[in-house]
């Protein structure tokens, strides 16, 4: 039987091998001759039924073959077929395989944002990430045109942060769109953004920003040290970031804030904060975070400060009596019964009368009852 089960899991090994070794190297460097290309894209994304590859040819005699790849669902078709395709379809000029890629780069598609990928791996995370690439024959470079246009939320109040006075926009899922809600906020080209992928499998974009001359530069390298030394299969949500790169991972008090606000990211940044972007979640990161900071709220900085002052103060006069209110009850109750007045120690030992625990263990069970509710 054991020998059935070893010669089993030696073929399955070998199958593994081979069919690690019949699939491209992502390291690739792309080819001159388009078909080889193809090839490379076709056995990449072999088994897929999302993927949109589209043959033609270019010039006056088309004589030049080209092929637009896509993602179905991640790029924004009607631009492709306007802004991609269609000056692509009428080009009346004589191209060969020495021009062709100039031409179009330069005087054929009116695409804003494009750039030259040389290698398989570049060319195939742009597409994943909803990016348009063109092959053209001849040419070793891939245009990459980023013409996105995914379903997404759009900008509305934030419901963990409701506010009675203040903006009410909040971040979205789209990473881009924060960008902008932040550059709204912040006119300054000292607002920086430097952007990373993190996670094997998913190969999130996170975005670093921190305004330059106001944070502290050795905070901001600590910040790209530890986001770099990630190494996980995938980022779904900030709160993974936020596990990684925490001070003291079994502390109480987080050292990781969080917010849905673009002003209250805003105010952390003009402070000196670094914030943490992740694409796919309206939650930004902003370290370092300050224990005083749980007491602060974004509409206290909207109001008169005389108003804000006080419900300030009242944060404070809470925080303690929440604190330290149960061990007092616990020690008069238990130890300095002479404090209380005599009508109110002959209540407190009348409710005890038929309760089997001490203190200490009713006022246990007491706040995790109130935690639970």
């Amino acid at each position: 039987m054991f020998k059935k089960l070893l010669t089993k899991l030696k073929a399955l090994s070998s199958e593994t091998s081979k069919q690690q070794k019949e699939a491209p190297s992502t390291n690739t460097q792309l080819s001159k001759n388009i078909d080889v290309n193809l090839k490379f894209i076709q056995d990449t994304f072999v088994g897929t039924s999302d993927l949109i590859t589209r043959e033609f040819k270019l010039g006056s005699e088309q004589q030049v073959k080209a092929f637009v790849v896509m993602i179905a669902g991640l790029v924004n078709e009607a631009s492709v077929n306007e802004n991609l395709m269609k000056p692509l379809m009428f080009i009346r000029k004589e191209l060969n395989k020495e021009n062709a890629f100039v031409l179009v780069k330069e005087s054929a598609l009116s695409v804003a944002n494009l750039k030259d990928s040389r290698t398989l791996e570049e060319t195939i995370d742009s597409i994943l990430s909803g990016d348009s690439a063109l092959f053209i024959d001849g040419s070793d470079i891939a245009l990459v045109a980023s013409i996105r246009g995914w379903e997404a939320r759009g900008v509305d109040e934030p419901k963990t942060e409701a506010v009675v006075r203040g903006p009410r926009e909040g971040f979205v899922e789209s990473m881009g769109t924060n960008m902008a809600l932040l550059r709204r906020k912040i006119k300054n080209p000292n607002l920086k953004f430097v952007s990373m992928k993190i996670g094997k499998q998913t190969k999130t974009d996170i975005c670093v920003a921190y305004i330059k001359g106001i944070a502290n530069e050795k905070i901001v390298q600590e910040v790209k040290t530890r986001l770099n030394r990630i190494e996980t299969d995938s980022i779904l949500e900030s709160g993974y970031i936020e596990a990684f790169i925490e001070d003291p991972p079994f502390s109480l008090f987080p050292t990781v804030g969080n917010s849905e606000k673009p002003d209250v990211v805003s105010a952390k940044l003009l402070e000196g904060r670094v914030v943490i972007l992740v694409d796919g979640t309206p939650f930004a990161l902003t370290v370092p975070y300050l224990f005083i900071e749980a007491f602060q709220a974004s509409e206290d900085y909207y109001s008169r400060p005389y108003y804000a002052s006080i419900i300030r103060i009242f944060r404070w006069l809470s925080f303690f009596l929440s604190t330290f209110t149960p061990g007092l009850y616990v020690a008069i109750t238990t130890f300095h019964q002479e404090l209380l007045p005599p009508a109110l120690l002959v209540s407190i030992a009348a409710a005890q009368e038929g309760t089997p625990f001490p203190a200490v263990v009713e006022v246990f069970v007491m706040g995790i009852m109130f935690e639970i509710l």
